[in-house]
């Protein structure tokens, strides 16, 4: 979770990508008003086995009903499951 920029970009993606042969999903979820370019470009980042994040934004944390934010925090974690089994990351 982050409301702003983030320093260390370069080492980020390089443990994004090595964990994506792993059996480790991340979700990041930016919170306020920022359009957060560098978390998204992480979801969608290139050289990855399978993509093995999500990114999320919220404006307001207190504003989103529960469900909501756990349909939104658990949206891409299904495909990751799939995909992982697929690759034998995870057992079947």
């Amino acid at each position: 979770m982050t409301d702003g920029a983030n320093a260390d970009r370069g080492a980020t993606a390089v443990v994004i990508r090595a964990l994506s042969s792993e059996p480790v999903f991340i979700q990041f979820v930016g919170i306020g008003k920022e359009d957060f370019p560098f978390l998204r470009k992480l979801d969608e980042l290139p050289g990855r086995l399978i993509d093995n994040a999500g990114f999320m934004s919220i404006n307001d944390l207190d504003g989103i009903k529960d469900a909501e934010l756990y349909d939104r925090l658990l949206n891409e974690f299904p495909r990751w499951l799939t995909k992982a089994r697929e690759k034998r990351i995870l057992a079947l």
